[in-house]
């Protein structure tokens, strides 16, 4: 898992069951030791490779509209990435989720190699495998690669942006709910045509969430920060949205143990939502603290269970 995805799984476990989320990362020699101290701080199993006379993977995200949809990324430094070898190192190959970004080549070897390791070391279940195409790869030249391989995954979530380019539809031509919905269905029916398991979900920052699969309707969710419509109808982005870096993958990381404990997208997706928002309030990571009358963890001073059941019940007003 990434950073803010591990943040999105962690946030629903308690001090007890913390040692659950496991997750790898390669980093250089100049990799700061404060953020590693506070990632240890999470009590997850992390397990940091040092790779020597590397530097660590650096990029660079520039969001390029006021609405922060349309952004350039790039790499500054060559990556450290994992491969599914160093799973096996870690005893990690057992883990009932994994969450990857990668264009077809890579997510073809990637769970390809992963479900051989784990056959190989005697592990018969399937795990759950979501898939984050990379924005790169989201074109339609792409397209039809993209069908040949998202069957391999279990979910597969591109955000609103990389659906559209999948099409050739830029966000500049604004935000239609029916497009989306329909270009959802398009991936469903071609990507999962032999199957009727899997599932796509479109995460779509301030407009929520839709939830697409062969056995419901296409659902979609709020936003937990919807933006506030001032009295004349205009909308402006609400202040408790400071950066979104990283909320999409803090959604997925909440959709998987969502997912886990309920076998249910909606009840997932409403993990995702409450993930997502503890991502978006401050420019980096959320603060962990703890409640001093009877030793809760609260991050941004909030539990996030108690904030999933809020969001649930203003759902169902």
């Amino acid at each position: 898992m990434f950073r803010e995805g591990t943040l999105g799984a962690r946030l629903f476990q308690s001090p007890n069951t913390s040692q659950s989320i496991r997750w790898i990362f390669r980093a250089g020699e100049d990799f700061p030791i404060t953020i590693r101290s506070n990632l240890e701080s999470w009590r997850t199993s992390l397990n940091i490779i040092t790779v020597p006379n590397r530097p660590s993977t650096r990029g660079r995200l520039e969001y390029t509209d006021q609405n922060n949809d349309a952004k350039i990324f790039r790499y500054l430094t060559p990556t450290l990435d994992v491969r599914p070898e160093h799973l096996k190192e870690f005893t990690s190959l057992s883990s009932s989720s994994f969450h990857l970004l990668a264009d077809t080549r890579e997510a073809m070897d990637l769970i390809g190699s992963l479900l051989e390791l784990r056959k190989a070391s005697g592990i018969s279940s399937r795990p759950l495998i979501i898939w984050e195409p990379r924005p790169s790869a989201c074109n339609p030249s792409n397209l039809r690669y993209f069908y040949e391989a998202i069957s391999m995954a279990d979910v597969f979530s591109p955000n609103h942006v990389e659906l559209g380019a999948f099409f050739g539809y830029s966000i500049l031509n604004g935000f239609d709910r029916r497009t989306i919905e329909d270009q959802a269905i398009r991936l469903l029916e071609s990507g999962f045509a032999g199957s009727r398991k899997g599932s796509i979900i479109i995460r779509a920052a301030e407009h929520g969430s839709l939830v697409v699969s062969h056995t419901a309707q296409p659902k979609w969710l709020p936003a937990f920060y919807q933006p506030i419509v001032d009295g004349d109808g205009l909308s402006a982005p609400n202040p408790k949205v400071v950066d979104p870096t990283g909320a999409g993958n803090a959604y997925l990381g909440g959709f998987a143990i969502g997912l886990l404990e309920s076998s249910d997208l909606i009840t997932a997706a409403k993990y995702g939502t409450v993930a997502a928002s503890f991502a978006l309030e401050q420019i980096g990571l959320p603060t962990l603290s703890y409640d001093h009358a009877d030793g809760q963890e609260l991050w941004n001073g909030t539990m996030p269970l108690q904030r999933l059941e809020d969001f649930g019940r203003n759902l169902l007003s």
